[in-house]
C-alpha cells in the first residue's frame, strides 16, 4: 500500500514538473523577442515639401536707354533718381545762359505782386518786403560775425545770398518797380517775361513710361537684353563699374542727361557649376532673395558650355534701387518639391537599392525600397505607394512606403526582421 502512494506520487511530480516546464518554455518563446528587440526612434511618413537654396552672384539687365542733353545751359531737375514717369513727362529744363537771374527774379516778383492784387492782399505784400529786410539785416550780422571769426567761406556765401536779396528789392521798389503799377501792367509785363524766358528753355521730356536713373556705370552698351546671351563670364569679369552722378548745375549739348529704364521686365544673368546645372530649366519658376527683399522670377534661358552654364532669370517684380544695382549677390531657391518627406538616416542600402525599413502590423523591420525625388542635408522627399523600374524590356511595379508608414530612424542600426519597440 505504501509503494503504490509513493509511485503515484512519483507520477504526479513529473507531471508537475512537465506542465511546468511547458509553461516556461511558452514564456522564453514569448518573451525572447521582447528581451532581443531594440528601442529606436521611429518617424511617420507625411507629405511635406523640402526647398535648395543657391547662392549666385549675378549681374542686372535692364532695358535703359541714355537721354542726352537737346541744349546748353543751366538745368533744373523736376523729377527724383528712381522715380517712375509716364511717356512725355517732363524731366528737366535747360536755360540757355542768354536769360539772366535778375530777369528770373523780375518774373517771379510780378507772380506775387498779380497774386496779391487778386486777393486784395496789399498789405500782403507789403508784409514780404518787411520780411525782405529782416532777411537782410540779419545777413548782414552773420557776415560781420564770421569775418571777426576769420570764417571767409561762410562770408563769401552770404554775401551771395545778400545780393541776391539787394536785387530782389531793387527790383521791387526801383525805378522800374512793380509796386504802383496796376493789374493789367503787371499782366502784360508778365506775359513779356515769360515768352522772353520760354524762348531761352527747353524742356528735357521722358521719350517713354520708365524709370528715371542718374546713374550710369559703363555696362549700359556691354548687358542689355539683345545681347546679354552671347556676353562672356571672363569679358564680364574685366569691366569694371565707374559709377557717375549725370545731375550738373549746367549742361552742353549732347551731354548724358538721365537714363529712362523700363520696370516692367528685366533679367540677371549668373554663371552655375555643371553640377547644379540640371537643376535649372528654361521655364521653371524660382524665388530671388535679393537683399531688399525676395521676389518671384522665372529661367528665362540656359546656354551651356565646356565648363559651366549661363542661367538667365527674368523678372517683373519691382525691388529698390533696381535701376542702379548692377553686381549683386542673392539667394535663388531653384527646387520645391512635393512628396513624402522622411530624414536622410532612414534611408538604408541593400542588395544595392536604396530604401527603409518600416514596422509591419507587429513591429517587425521589413525593407521597402524607395525612390528619392529630390534631397538635401536634412530631408528626402520620395514618391510614394509606387515607383517604376526598368528591367531590361520589362516595366517592373514597386512597391514602396505609403503615408503615414512608420519608418525606422537610423536605419543602419538594424537588421530586417528585427523587432522594434517604442
Amino acid at each position: 500500500m505504501k509503494k503504490k502512494q509513493t509511485k503515484k506520487r512519483r507520477r504526479h511530480n513529473k507531471l508537475y514538473y512537465f506542465f511546468f516546464g511547458v509553461v516556461i518554455l511558452y514564456f522564453l518563446v514569448k518573451l525572447a523577442p521582447i528581451a532581443l528587440s531594440t528601442t529606436i526612434e521611429t518617424e511617420i511618413a507625411k507629405f511635406g515639401s523640402i526647398e535648395v537654396n543657391y547662392p549666385i552672384n549675378g549681374y542686372l539687365v535692364r532695358n535703359e536707354r541714355l537721354i542726352k542733353s537737346n541744349s546748353e545751359g543751366s538745368i533744373k531737375y523736376f523729377v527724383q533718381d528712381g522715380e517712375k514717369v509716364e511717356k512725355g513727362y517732363k524731366v528737366a529744363e535747360i536755360f540757355r545762359d542768354t536769360i539772366d537771374s535778375a530777369t528770373r527774379k523780375k518774373l517771379e516778383v510780378i507772380n506775387q505782386r498779380i497774386e496779391s492784387l487778386n486777393e486784395n492782399k496789399e498789405n500782403l505784400f507789403d508784409w514780404d518786403v518787411n520780411k525782405l529786410d529782416q532777411e537782410i539785416h540779419t545777413i548782414i550780422e552773420e557776415m560781420k560775425e564770421y569775418r571777426e571769426k576769420g570764417e571767409l567761406l561762410k562770408f563769401d556765401d552770404l554775401k551771395k545770398e545778400l545780393t541776391a536779396k539787394l536785387e530782389k528789392k531793387r527790383i521791387i521798389y526801383g525805378d522800374k518797380s512793380f509796386a504802383g503799377k496796376n493789374l493789367e501792367a503787371l499782366k502784360q509785363e508778365q506775359q513779356l517775361l515769360e515768352t522772353k524766358i520760354s524762348s531761352a528753355v527747353t524742356a528735357m521730356i521722358s521719350p517713354e513710361t520708365g524709370v528715371i536713373s542718374y546713374f550710369v556705370d559703363g555696362y549700359e552698351t556691354i548687358l542689355n537684353p539683345v545681347n546679354m546671351g552671347a556676353i562672356q563670364y571672363e569679358e564680364l569679369k574685366k569691366q569694371k563699374a565707374q559709377i557717375t552722378d549725370l545731375r550738373t548745375e549746367k549742361t552742353i549739348l549732347g551731354q548724358p542727361a538721365f537714363k529712362i529704364v523700363d520696370n516692367s521686365i528685366w533679367y540677371l544673368i549668373t554663371w552655375i557649376d555643371k553640377d547644379h546645372l540640371s537643376n535649372f530649366k528654361a521655364g521653371k519658376n524660382v524665388s530671388l532673395k535679393f537683399p531688399q527683399g525676395t521676389i518671384g522670377g522665372q529661367i528665362y534661358k540656359v546656354i551651356e558650355n565646356d565648363k559651366n552654364g549661363m542661367v538667365i532669370f527674368k523678372m517683373d517684380e519691382y525691388i529698390e534701387d533696381f535701376h542702379k544695382i548692377r553686381n549683386i549677390d542673392i539667394e535663388v531657391t531653384a527646387i520645391n518639391k512635393e512628396g513624402l518627406k522622411i530624414h536622410n538616416d532612414c534611408i538604408v542600402e541593400k542588395d544595392g537599392k536604396k530604401g527603409v525599413y518600416v514596422l509591419d502590423v507587429s513591429r517587425f523591420a521589413r525593407f521597402k525600397p524607395i525612390k528619392i525625388i529630390e534631397q538635401e542635408e536634412e530631408y528626402a522627399i520620395v514618391q510614394s505607394n509606387v515607383f517604376y523600374e526598368k528591367e531590361g524590356e520589362d516595366v517592373k511595379t514597386i512597391e514602396t512606403i505609403k503615408l503615414y508608414d512608420e519608418i525606422v530612424r537610423n536605419g543602419a542600426k538594424i537588421k530586417e526582421g528585427q523587432l522594434v519597440y517604442e
